[in-house]
């Protein structure tokens, strides 16, 4: 297959840094006949990945946790391509870490588990150490402090800014180990991702503030 990634690899167009962006470089469309020319088995399991943490799809506040369960364990079951696999459970621990925060900051109390509230490996431990401030993670995740100051201060623009860069570094890392390869093409599928997200979110900001502005003209005639 290596030939096929330079194929799919040579075809898709440079992304530039989300916050760099002004439009997508390449249409969704475009994007699935790319991965169209992947191995079955191969497209199959990126688009398994997608439905777990794609931002274009994050839609977890709509399921259950019965039902998020159900298609983690099945997706983590299928997705067996080594760099694939590791990069979904980053994020799914990174998700989690931040559900975490977010319980602990509404004052809800863990440490006895019990409840079900997040997926991954790092659930039990997050328990168990509920009251450190950073779960005692910060060796595994440099980006847990500063995330959950963000959190605290109430800073959501820039805690989702801080997060798609981290995601967008980790993605980096994949391309560079693999440029020609299977790490390639996960690398260019979520940088995607997140920027096809970074411009919804600023559009609809933008919507929200032109509204906010022909309010007060309103209510200033």
């Amino acid at each position: 297959m290596a030939s096929g990634y330079y194929t799919i690899l040579g075809s898709l167009p440079h992304l530039p840094h989300f916050e760099m962006a002004e439009r997508l470089p390449l249409t969704r469309l475009r994007l699935e006949q790319r991965i169209s020319m992947l191995e079955a088995e191969e497209a199959k399991q990126l688009y398994l990945a997608e439905d777990l943490i794609s931002q274009r799809k994050a839609v977890a506040s709509q399921r259950t946790y019965a039902d998020m369960a159900k298609r983690f364990r099945k997706g983590m079951a299928e997705i067996t391509q080594p760099v694939l696999r590791s990069y979904v459970e980053d994020r799914i621990d990174q998700m989690t870490v931040l559900a975490a925060l977010r319980l602990r900051r509404e004052g809800r109390d863990l440490s006895k588990g019990g409840v079900n509230w997040g997926l991954g490996r790092r659930v039990r431990y997050i328990e168990s150490h509920w009251n450190d401030p950073d779960f005692r993670l910060t060796s595994n995740y440099p980006w847990l402090p500063e995330a959950r100051n963000l959190l605290e201060a109430d800073d959501a623009r820039g805690l989702d800014r801080f997060l798609l860069n981290i995601n967008w570094q980790a993605l980096g890392w994949i391309a560079d180990r693999e440029p020609l390869g299977f790490g390639g093409v996960v690398a260019f599928l979520f940088k995607w991702d997140i920027l096809n997200a970074w411009l919804v979110r600023n559009a609809e900001r933008a919507t929200q503030k032109f509204k906010e502005l022909m309010g007060e003209v309103k209510h200033g005639q």
